[in-house]
Protein backbone atom coordinates (compact mmCIF):
# COMPACT_ATOMS: atom_id res chain seq x y z
CA UNK A 1 0.00 0.00 0.00
CA UNK A 2 1.04 3.75 -0.79
CA UNK A 3 0.40 7.09 0.66
CA UNK A 4 -2.23 7.69 -1.14
CA UNK A 5 -4.01 4.19 -0.50
CA UNK A 6 -3.04 4.84 3.86
CA UNK A 7 -4.72 8.36 3.01
CA UNK A 8 -8.07 6.72 1.65
CA UNK A 9 -8.00 4.11 4.01
CA UNK A 10 -7.27 5.80 7.13
CA UNK A 11 -9.51 8.49 6.17
CA UNK A 12 -11.97 5.72 6.24
CA UNK A 13 -11.09 3.96 9.76
CA UNK A 14 -11.55 7.10 10.99
CA UNK A 15 -14.92 8.25 9.69
CA UNK A 16 -16.00 4.92 11.14
CA UNK A 17 -14.76 5.47 14.65
CA UNK A 18 -16.04 8.41 14.60
CA UNK A 19 -19.71 7.06 13.39
CA UNK A 20 -19.64 4.43 16.29
CA UNK A 21 -18.17 6.57 18.71
CA UNK A 22 -20.46 9.27 18.01
CA UNK A 23 -23.50 6.81 17.33
CA UNK A 24 -22.88 5.31 21.05
CA UNK A 25 -22.54 8.99 22.73
CA UNK A 26 -26.16 10.14 20.73
CA UNK A 27 -27.41 7.00 22.08
CA UNK A 28 -26.20 7.66 25.81
CA UNK A 29 -27.60 11.10 25.63
CA UNK A 30 -24.04 12.56 25.58
CA UNK A 31 -24.40 15.35 23.90
CA UNK A 32 -21.71 17.65 24.79
CA UNK A 33 -19.22 15.38 23.56
CA UNK A 34 -21.22 13.61 20.97
CA UNK A 35 -21.62 16.96 18.70
CA UNK A 36 -17.27 16.51 18.65
CA UNK A 37 -17.09 13.11 18.32
CA UNK A 38 -20.24 12.85 15.26
CA UNK A 39 -18.86 16.45 13.67
CA UNK A 40 -15.32 14.92 13.64
CA UNK A 41 -16.38 11.49 11.82
CA UNK A 42 -18.26 13.62 9.50
CA UNK A 43 -15.15 15.44 8.69
CA UNK A 44 -13.41 12.72 8.38
CA UNK A 45 -15.70 10.93 6.01
CA UNK A 46 -15.37 14.05 4.11
CA UNK A 47 -11.76 13.81 3.69
CA UNK A 48 -12.33 10.16 2.92
CA UNK A 49 -14.26 11.25 -0.33
CA UNK A 50 -11.87 13.97 -1.04
CA UNK A 51 -8.52 11.77 -1.06
CA UNK A 52 -10.51 8.94 -2.99
CA UNK A 53 -10.96 11.20 -5.61
CA UNK A 54 -8.01 12.74 -5.92
CA UNK A 55 -5.67 9.86 -4.76
CA UNK A 56 -7.69 6.98 -6.46
CA UNK A 57 -10.18 8.32 -9.08
CA UNK A 58 -8.06 11.40 -10.69
CA UNK A 59 -11.08 13.85 -9.86
CA UNK A 60 -13.45 11.29 -12.41
CA UNK A 61 -16.96 11.02 -10.89
CA UNK A 62 -16.98 7.98 -14.05
CA UNK A 63 -13.81 6.47 -12.11
CA UNK A 64 -15.72 6.10 -9.31
CA UNK A 65 -18.90 4.80 -10.61
CA UNK A 66 -16.64 2.50 -12.22
CA UNK A 67 -14.48 1.49 -8.91
CA UNK A 68 -17.86 0.82 -6.95
CA UNK A 69 -19.26 -1.25 -10.07
CA UNK A 70 -16.05 -3.38 -9.46
CA UNK A 71 -16.35 -3.37 -5.61
CA UNK A 72 -20.20 -4.58 -5.57
CA UNK A 73 -19.17 -7.01 -8.63
CA UNK A 74 -16.41 -8.59 -6.41
CA UNK A 75 -18.87 -8.97 -3.61
CA UNK A 76 -22.45 -9.37 -4.77
CA UNK A 77 -21.93 -10.79 -8.28
CA UNK A 78 -23.59 -7.46 -9.66
CA UNK A 79 -21.97 -4.13 -11.07
CA UNK A 80 -24.26 -1.54 -9.25
CA UNK A 81 -21.88 1.46 -9.95
CA UNK A 82 -25.00 3.81 -8.79
CA UNK A 83 -24.15 2.63 -5.36
CA UNK A 84 -22.06 6.02 -6.00
CA UNK A 85 -25.05 7.88 -5.62
CA UNK A 86 -26.04 6.43 -1.90
CA UNK A 87 -22.51 7.09 -0.72
CA UNK A 88 -23.34 10.97 -1.59
CA UNK A 89 -27.18 10.45 -0.12
CA UNK A 90 -24.84 9.32 3.06
CA UNK A 91 -22.80 12.23 3.46
CA UNK A 92 -25.30 14.94 2.94
CA UNK A 93 -27.13 12.76 5.54
CA UNK A 94 -24.42 12.95 7.72
CA UNK A 95 -23.67 16.80 6.98
CA UNK A 96 -27.24 17.55 7.87
CA UNK A 97 -27.07 15.95 11.01
CA UNK A 98 -24.18 17.00 12.39
CA UNK A 99 -24.99 20.31 11.71
CA UNK A 100 -27.93 20.12 12.76
CA UNK A 101 -26.22 19.11 16.25
CA UNK A 102 -23.85 21.70 16.02
CA UNK A 103 -26.28 24.82 15.90
CA UNK A 104 -29.19 23.72 17.53
CA UNK A 105 -28.66 21.06 20.07
CA UNK A 106 -31.84 22.25 21.61
CA UNK A 107 -33.74 21.19 18.87
CA UNK A 108 -31.71 18.63 17.52
CA UNK A 109 -33.06 16.50 20.80
CA UNK A 110 -36.43 17.85 20.47
CA UNK A 111 -37.15 16.80 16.52
CA UNK A 112 -39.77 14.09 15.41
CA UNK A 113 -38.83 10.51 16.39
CA UNK A 114 -39.27 9.81 12.80
CA UNK A 115 -36.65 12.46 11.18
CA UNK A 116 -34.20 10.54 13.20
CA UNK A 117 -35.12 7.09 12.64
CA UNK A 118 -35.11 7.69 9.09
CA UNK A 119 -31.52 9.45 9.34
CA UNK A 120 -29.78 7.42 11.22
CA UNK A 121 -31.30 3.91 9.91
CA UNK A 122 -30.23 4.97 6.36
CA UNK A 123 -26.60 6.13 7.77
CA UNK A 124 -26.39 2.47 9.88
CA UNK A 125 -27.45 0.84 6.64
CA UNK A 126 -24.21 2.33 4.81
CA UNK A 127 -21.86 1.83 7.84
CA UNK A 128 -23.09 -1.58 7.78
CA UNK A 129 -22.35 -2.00 4.27
CA UNK A 130 -19.50 -0.12 4.18
CA UNK A 131 -17.94 -1.56 7.03
CA UNK A 132 -18.94 -5.51 7.23
CA UNK A 133 -20.39 -6.42 3.26
CA UNK A 134 -17.80 -4.47 1.60
CA UNK A 135 -14.89 -3.99 4.64
CA UNK A 136 -11.09 -5.93 4.10
CA UNK A 137 -11.88 -9.22 5.50
CA UNK A 138 -9.50 -7.94 9.03
CA UNK A 139 -12.07 -5.22 9.38
CA UNK A 140 -15.34 -7.25 9.35
CA UNK A 141 -15.51 -8.82 12.52
CA UNK A 142 -14.78 -5.89 14.64
CA UNK A 143 -17.17 -4.06 12.73
CA UNK A 144 -19.92 -6.82 12.80
CA UNK A 145 -19.32 -6.56 16.57
CA UNK A 146 -20.31 -2.61 17.05
CA UNK A 147 -23.00 -2.88 14.77
CA UNK A 148 -24.49 -5.15 16.31
CA UNK A 149 -23.61 -3.51 19.86
CA UNK A 150 -25.21 -0.20 17.86
CA UNK A 151 -28.31 -2.08 17.28
CA UNK A 152 -28.81 -3.76 20.26
CA UNK A 153 -28.76 -0.06 21.99
CA UNK A 154 -30.56 1.63 20.04
CA UNK A 155 -33.67 -0.87 20.17
CA UNK A 156 -33.04 -1.31 24.52
CA UNK A 157 -33.38 2.86 23.69
CA UNK A 158 -36.31 2.88 21.60
CA UNK A 159 -38.11 0.30 23.47
CA UNK A 160 -37.62 2.22 26.68
CA UNK A 161 -39.36 6.01 24.95
CA UNK A 162 -42.39 3.49 23.98
CA UNK A 163 -45.07 3.69 26.59
CA UNK A 164 -46.75 0.10 25.33
CA UNK A 165 -49.14 -1.09 27.90
CA UNK A 166 -47.71 -4.12 29.27
CA UNK A 167 -50.54 -5.65 31.26
CA UNK A 168 -54.07 -5.83 31.12
CA UNK A 169 -54.55 -4.57 27.82
CA UNK A 170 -58.18 -4.75 26.07
CA UNK A 171 -59.46 -4.47 29.59
CA UNK A 172 -61.92 -1.98 30.84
Amino acid sequence: MDGGDWAVRGTAWLALAGYFTGAFLLLRSKKQIAKWVWGAGCDFNLLHILAAFHLTHNWSHTAAVEHVAKQSEAVIGTPFGAGIWFNYVFTMLWIIDATWLWWNEESYARRTTWITLVIHSFLFFMVVNAAVVFAPVIVRLPSAVLCLGLAVLCVRQLSSKTNLPTENVGED
